[in-house]
């Protein structure tokens, strides 16, 4: 059930990020770059106050899936949850005030102002989806948890290609995100009808805050690590930059939402299975998901970290040539989110979120001093590089911390089991990426993404073959995880109930 559970999660967030990216491509080819970056930088810009609505998701899962009254929980983190999106939205409009009428800061595109505050009606109401996701994801129940999101997601994107097939602006662009938004909300309302709300818990309220409290400064760390970056590249250089960032990690967010997929999924298991004290079957889960991801993942991402030149021309046009050097880079480092969400569960399952608040407040100076020196005009003055050089460094950083810290408490030493992995692609992707793919530079871009790509990812599959690392077992793993007939039946299962 539990392969059923991650597939399920994993291809409905895949559905959504396929989508997504496809209309991403289609949007940035027909409104370039700049409309593309005045979109980023708004939701760059209402998005940095984001921790405020994020601080009571973690603690619900936890509090539900150590067995709190449910019915209790959900009242209270649903009254938590309302006074966050009210205190958010104050939040941006009082920034937005002082920027726009105290320090009379002049936005590049004189629509920003209009943008911003679309978005930011969007981003609170948009919260409703986030609660409805989070109690299903407590229950484990990936049908429901995904099935409002994947919808929304699929109206959004329509109503993005007729607007830009229509030329009607960057504010219209804006707008149908509000509108998908406002029209799957019954469908949302509908799925969480049937559950029993108790009443407000004044003691389980304090439970949340106890929660809340260290993860407020994971929280704010996150936010300021995942939006400020584009404020700053505005500030440094121009919204075309931020175009050509989005546009590469547009793409390349089908790879991170893996590990989110993973952190969703593992948080309330990993709690359930450590409040038993049963580490053993955590090392288990890890160990097999580990395998999993270095045999199927792993040969994907650096295959498109080396192809990214021609993918990026081939997918985007020659407009955003400048976007293959981030799009390599953030592809590279998705693999260390995607490696290390476990580990990062389980210092959250074990409740250590103050320990989890120093890794990031630590990786928020790792993050600092990179950006700086990377994007400051004075240092080395890399552009939308900068920013994609920093996603490397600080998950790079996050991933050793939380592997170190996860070792230290469950003593188990993972990264010997996949060592000889390890050292199969430093050797290959070094080889590849000084002999192979600049052999492959007098070939046109279509023929090196549809020929050289599909044939390196047969190559190496054949050289896992060849070296042993492959075994019969990965491949009836893959084939239960691809199982239409046990998704079928876990769909039906959890649908059954409602």
């Amino acid at each position: 059930m539990l392969k059923q559970k991650f597939i399920l999660a994993f291809g409905a967030k895949l559905g959504i990020a396929l989508i997504t990216a496809v209309t991403g491509i289609v949007v940035a080819r027909l409104a370039g770059p700049e409309v593309v970056g005045t979109i980023g930088y708004a939701t760059a810009f209402v998005s940095i106050f984001s921790f405020i609505t994020s601080l009571f998701g973690p603690a619900h899962v936890k509090l539900v899936s150590e067995g709190q009254n449910e019915a209790d929980c959900l009242k209270t983190y649903a009254v938590l949850q309302i006074i966050s999106v009210v205190c958010f939205s104050i939040g941006v409009m009082v920034y937005l005030a002082i920027q726009k009428y105290l320090f009379g800061h002049q936005f590049e595109n004189p629509r920003m102002f209009i943008v911003i505050c679309i978005t930011l009606i969007t981003v609170s109401i948009g919260n409703f989806f986030i609660f409805s996701q989070t109690v299903f994801d407590a229950k484990t129940e990936q049908v429901k948890a995904n099935a409002p999101e994947f919808l929304r997601s699929i109206l959004y994107s329509a109503l993005r290609i007729i607007v830009v097939a229509l030329s009607m602006g960057v504010v219209a662009l804006a707008l149908t995100n509000l509108v998908s938004c406002l029209v799957v909300i019954p469908y949302a309302y509908f799925l969480l009808r049937k559950l029993n709300f108790g009443k407000f818990d004044t003691s389980l309220a304090k439970k949340y805050l106890l929660i809340a409290y260290p993860i407020l400064s994971i929280v704010i760390v996150q936010s300021l690590m995942t939006y400020s970056d584009k404020i700053i590249l505005e500030y440094f250089g121009d919204t075309k930059q931020i175009g050509y960032y989005s546009a590469a990690f547009s793409i390349g967010g089908m790879l991170i939402l893996l590990g989110n997929t993973i952190g969703t999924l593992f948080f309330p298991i990993f709690s359930s299975l450590l409040a038993k004290k049963d580490t053993q079957q955590v090392a288990t889960k890890i160990f097999q998901f580990e395998r999993f991801i270095f045999i199927f993942i792993l040969p994907i991402i650096m295959g498109l970290s080396l192809f990214a030149h021609p993918i990026m021309v081939t997918l985007l046009s020659s407009r955003y040539a400048a976007s293959a050097p981030m799009f390599s880079l953030l592809v590279f480092s998705s693999f260390f989110i995607i490696w290390g969400m476990p580990y990062a569960n389980v210092i959250s399952a074990l409740g250590l979120f103050w320990l989890s608040s120093r890794i990031y407040f630590v990786n928020f100076f790792v993050f600092s001093i990179t950006l700086l020196v990377c994007i400051h005009p004075k240092l080395m003055n890399m552009g939308g590089v900068a920013l994609a050089i920093t996603q490397v460094v600080m998950n790079l950083f996050l991933f050793l911390a939380y592997y170190y810290f996860a070792w230290r408490k469950i003593n188990v030493q993972f990264i010997k089991e996949q060592f000889k992995f390890i050292l199969f692609w430093v050797i290959l992707y070094g080889v590849s990426y000084y002999l192979l793919i600049p052999s492959l530079d007098g070939f046109s871009k279509y023929i090196s993404s549809f020929v050289f790509f599909p044939l390196f990812l047969i190559s190496i599959y054949v050289l896992y073959v060849l070296f042993g690392l492959l075994k019969r077992s990965d491949i009836t793993i893959l084939f239960q995880l691809l199982s239409p007939k046990a998704s079928l039946q876990y769909v039906r299962s959890e649908l059954k109930q409602n």
